[in-house]
């Protein structure tokens, strides 16, 4: 167990430092701490050990901070956990219009066309090919539920003969179908949510200082998880991103890397989760630009534990897609890619909810585990950041998966 410079003792906590980085959320760390609570208090009642999620605590204007401790098998654990906040600039691009956003929705699709982005997400990651598509489908469903029964009242009085009549009430017919059904299955799909994604991906891969004050966020996040780990020394410290905050979680990683490359190193205590990835948005793009400039910092550290975890039934994922497949030569072993396996560790009922409502299931790496097993390699969001085990060797003997929906040539 790696234990940076500390000696250890019966008594003393494995102490872990977390720097997260929230997907493209504007509710920031009020949401996440409270989720914090709600599901250490699920596993602690499920699982009989004890973790508890301590108040909220501001660190200056970038960190929201909160510990996490914990008395389980092995022996205790402590946990500074560090919310990394860009939220603030999540809700300066947050257009509150949906019927825009949906608009928008059809030129964020064409730009993932024309860059080549969507087609290979149809044939390597499926799933996430239709939220994609989904604000854009929802403008032209809507369009079409009022053009065409418009179009067939008038028919009603302007198209000739029975044939025409028929015409009529079949359009009428057919665009009260097109209503009826995206106004049932928007709360499915979160379109709102995922052409907002869309359009801030989109400004985001031209440039580095397109989105105004995101670089400089970034290398403050990364200077302040290098002071964090050189002042803290803990036995862990993790950088963990999840969805859209996977993009921003691994340039911020590599930055690190670049200012600190013995952090990078087989013994360091440095590791990097992402969940949910969503990288690919970016990194798929056929023109390679700046965001691949900042990947490539990754080949210089082919030991560096990274671990990404997604699921295949995540339709807001890229499933076990490596993001550094566009290197000449990319590192064997990482990132390490590994399928959460959600049916083996959340309740029946919590899968059949996610089932229908497909946006939920893309949370559930942030949910405490329906069948909590201390002793395992399976993926439990609670041992990640609580845990007394370093996640480099709870997952020691997994195997890197293989894309699940991509066919081999």
């Amino acid at each position: 167990m790696i234990r940076g410079d500390m000696q250890e003792t019966e008594t003393q906590p494995f102490r872990r430092q977390v720097f997260f980085i929230s997907g493209y959320d504007p509710r920031g760390a009020l949401f996440l701490h409270k989720n914090c609570v709600t599901e250490t208090d699920k596993w602690s009642e499920t699982s009989g050990h004890s973790v508890k999620t301590g108040p909220r605590k501001n660190i200056g204007k970038l960190v929201r901070r909160w510990v996490i401790t914990s008395d389980i098998p092995g022996g205790p654990a402590e946990t500074n956990f560090d919310f990394l906040q860009w939220d603030d600039i999540i809700r300066a691009h947050w257009d509150k219009r949906n019927w825009l956003v949906y608009l928008q929705g059809i030129g964020v699709w064409w730009r993932l066309f024309v860059d080549g982005v969507y087609m290979r997400t149809v044939r390597d990651s499926w799933p996430i090919s239709i939220v994609m598509v989904a604000p854009a489908m929802t403008a032209i469903m809507h369009g079409l539920g009022v053009l065409l029964p418009l179009i067939g009242l008038i028919g009603l009085w302007l198209f000739p003969g029975v044939i025409g009549k028929v015409v009529a009430l079949a359009l009428i017919a057919l665009g009260g179908w097109f209503y009826w059904w995206i106004t049932k299955n928007m709360d499915r799909y979160r379109p709102e949510w995922n052409g907002r994604i869309g359009v801030f991906a989109n400004k985001m891969v031209i440039s580095r200082d397109n989105v105004p004050g995101l670089d400089e966020r970034l290398n403050q996040m990364a200077d302040h998880i290098v002071a964090s780990i050189e002042e803290g020394k803990p036995d862990e410290a993790l950088i963990i991103g999840h969805s859209f905050g996977t993009t921003l979680a691994t340039i911020v990683a590599a930055r690190v890397l670049e200012r600190r490359p013995e952090l990078g190193g087989k013994d360091s205590p440095l590791g990097f989760v992402t969940l949910g990835q969503t990288q690919s948005l970016l990194s798929f793009r056929k023109k390679h630009g700046w965001y691949h400039e900042e990947l490539s910092r990754f080949a210089k550290f082919p030991d560096f534990n990274w671990l990404d975890f997604s699921s295949p039934p995540d339709g807001a994922c890229f499933a076990l897609i490596n993001v550094l497949d566009f290197l000449p030569n990319p590192p064997k072993s990482m990132p390490k890619m590994l399928n959460a396996q959600f049916h083996k560790i959340h309740t029946e009922e919590h899968m059949n909810e996610a089932r229908y409502f497909r946006m939920l299931m893309h949370f559930f790496y942030l949910h405490a585990n329906g069948h909590p097993q201390v002793g395992t390699d399976l993926y439990d969001f609670v041992l990640l950041i609580a845990g007394n085990q370093s996640a480099r060797e709870r997952y020691a003997a997994r195997q890197s998966g293989k894309p699940y929906f991509k066919k081999e040539k």
